[in-house]
């Protein structure tokens, strides 16, 4: 029987695993509560104690939050659970408790180049993707893969800047295209006894037309918009995946790419912009596959 590769997608709340085929079929599948230690080798140790079937595996593809460079060293902070991993290099310290070969990637990057080889950018020469999360977590590829950039910082969207006159700098323009944002938006309109705490709520209320749930859907929209008309300019890639949970709502993709439309037509008022907006085919298991597919490279 042939082996086994290992996909770890380390989030903030869960860590979760896959073994899979040199296929990329998913034969089993596993997760744990992220639990926050107090030092980066306790973390090290949780993940590699729950791995299984370590005699099966061939080598290990690492998905994890943060700003991590092409030879793995997590160079940002990320969620409070996994923040003790600044500083610490992924590769080796899997690595030496397993034996395995690692490779690691950021999680969003591992989205991207999931899609670029098995899902919908596949076969395009250009692509970008924005992830909508928390944040906004994003990807450029080009026909070779993902693009890192000197810092590894290429296609971190979230952080994409504007000038925003009300707190008199400068802002994120992926706090207000994430769900976090949607949330906001919601709940600075709505009465106190109507905030929610989650995005679905809001997506729920938008499609029972609640007037306050269809503003803020609407000018959320016109948010994530933005930042796709950023990454049309500065990259025009042939396709623009959007993933995240709610891509898989065919009303939204449908809302977002009519907007887009509409929006460049009107900005760049010519009609020549033919990038297409679709949605990733992975959505749960893309971190998984991006990082196995990373560490087959």
């Amino acid at each position: 029987m042939g082996k086994s590769h290992l996909g770890i997608d380390i989030g903030g709340t869960f860590i979760k695993y896959a073994l899979m085929d040199k296929y990329y079929c998913i034969k089993d599948k596993w997760k744990i509560d992220t639990i926050k230690y107090d030092t980066a080798a306790e973390l090290y140790d949780y993940i590699c104690s729950n791995i299984r079937s370590i005699d099966e595996i061939d080598k290990i593809g690492v998905s994890a939050p943060g700003l991590i460079d092409e030879d793995s060293n997590v160079k940002s902070y990320a969620a409070p659970n996994v923040a003790i991993m600044y500083g610490t290099n992924i590769n080796d310290e899997i690595s030496k408790r397993t034996n395995k070969k690692v490779a690691s990637i950021n999680d969003a990057k591992a989205a991207g180049l999931c899609e670029f080889e098995l899902g919908n950018a596949k076969g395009y020469k250009s692509s970008a993707f924005l992830i909508i999360g928390t944040g906004t977590g994003g990807c450029i590829c080009d026909e070779n893969g993902v693009i890192y950039g000197k810092d590894a910082f290429a296609g971190e969207f979230h952080n994409m800047p504007f000038m925003n006159a009300k707190i008199g700098g400068l802002d994120k323009m992926g706090d207000y295209a994430s769900i976090t944002g949607l949330v906001n938006l919601y709940n600075e309109k709505a009465a106190e006894y109507d905030k929610v705490q989650y995005g679905y709520e809001v997506s729920h209320k938008y499609l029972n037309g609640d007037r306050i749930a269809v503003s803020s859907v609407e000018e959320w929209i016109r948010n994530i918009v933005a930042q796709l008309l950023v990454i049309t300019v500065f990259y025009n890639p042939e396709v623009i995946c959007i993933g995240g949970g709610i891509s898989e709502e065919d009303w939204f993709i449908d809302k977002v790419s009519a907007q887009y439309k509409k929006t460049c037509m009107d900005y760049f008022e010519a009609d020549f912009i033919t990038t297409e907006i679709d949605r990733c085919k992975y959505n749960n298991d893309a971190n998984l596959l991006g990082a196995v597919i990373k560490a087959s490279l």
